[in-house]
């Protein structure tokens, strides 16, 4: 977890909402444009309609991953983790090195690099043997785009 500071307005003066640990850092929504702590933890992948996602993302060692997915479906990940989400992701690996696969290709990354997800099909993978770190932003985009 990393620490997460939350301001907040209290008669016309800035101050601190919360201060503390925190993966999933915040939510947006239409309905919450300033956002608001996400409930519902890291168990629900995508933003809402019109809203954004922040968190850390802790990417364990690829037989690890493959496990838990084996023994616990996650609602729009395949078996072998590829997914495919309605949101353009900005991501930036905090530490490590993971593998983005694509369809066709895989990209190694590391600690520094940044990937622009734009709603394509794809999996992380860890081929080391400690988690990986990643930051992301996802926001949710229109489902008409194409």
């Amino acid at each position: 977890m990393i620490r997460r500071v939350v301001t907040h307005d209290v008669g016309g003066r800035s101050a601190v909402r919360s201060d503390g640990p925190a993966d999933d850092l915040w939510v947006t929504s239409s309905d919450q444009p300033l956002g608001e702590d996400p409930s519902d933890g890291l168990a629900v992948l995508e933003p809402p309609s019109g809203g954004s996602r922040f968190r850390v993302v802790s990417v364990p060692p690829d037989e690890v991953m493959r496990a838990v997915l084996a023994a616990h479906a996650v609602p729009g990940v395949g078996a072998d983790g590829f997914h495919r989400t309605r949101t353009i992701d900005y991501v930036l690996v905090l530490d490590g090195d993971i593998t983005l696969e694509l369809d066709d290709e895989a990209i190694v990354l590391h600690a520094g690099d940044c990937v622009v997800q734009r709603g394509t099909n794809h999996a992380w993978r860890n081929l080391g043997d400690s988690p990986v770190r990643l930051l992301a932003v996802m926001i949710a985009v229109d489902p008409r785009t194409p």
